[in-house]
């Protein structure tokens, strides 16, 4: 299994409203059939930038060359992402054209922090994400405590949060409303 370490999930994943020095994406993902009563993991890793290619697109290629090619375009899958960042303008673009042409594939996104989200463009793309049928939300508690189980090398420990997570999921929650 492909697990981050608990210091690299505290910090890249910390919900602050500046984040300095966490310059890297991380995208722990699952997928699974869409028709299932109780959904079994078909993949799940992480990835994180990789060479200046985010990890989004990191994924994507990554799917592209190795999942879709085993799947059954007949059936429905859903994919889910907890990201350390939300996808720049760039990323979000590309996710968007990747879903235009995969109809049997929906995506739930979970996001940590708002990237660049002065920016127009991005929030151009997030809002494009969402009429594309992607969701997009905030991280709360029990989104970071599921990473935390799935994602994170965390040696049988249960998931402690730090101080302000709630507070900053509102804000982070808050910010991507106005957005949306």
């Amino acid at each position: 299994r492909n697990l981050i370490s608990q210091e690299t999930f505290k910090f890249h994943f910390k919900n602050l409203h500046y984040a300095k020095d966490r310059k890297d994406t991380f995208l722990c993902y699952e997928v699974t059939r869409k028709d299932c009563d109780s959904p079994v993991s078909l993949h799940h890793g992480v990835f994180k930038n990789k060479d200046n290619i985010h990890a989004e697109i990191c994924f994507l290629y990554w799917f592209h060359d190795k999942v879709l090619k085993v799947l059954s375009p007949r059936e429905e899958f859903k994919i889910t992402w907890y990201m350390s960042w939300s996808p720049c303008f760039e990323c979000a673009e590309q996710v968007v054209r990747f879903l235009a042409t995969h109809h049997n594939l929906s995506l739930d996104i979970f996001i940590s922090r708002l990237y660049n989200i002065l920016d127009p463009k991005t929030q151009q793309n997030l809002c494009r994400l969402v009429q594309e049928g992607a969701q997009v939300a905030a991280m709360d508690l029990y989104e970071f405590k599921k990473c935390w189980k799935k994602f994170v090398d965390n040696g049988g420990r249960r998931f402690r949060p730090w101080k302000r997570l709630l507070t900053n999921f509102r804000y982070q929650d808050s910010k991507l409303q106005e957005i949306l």
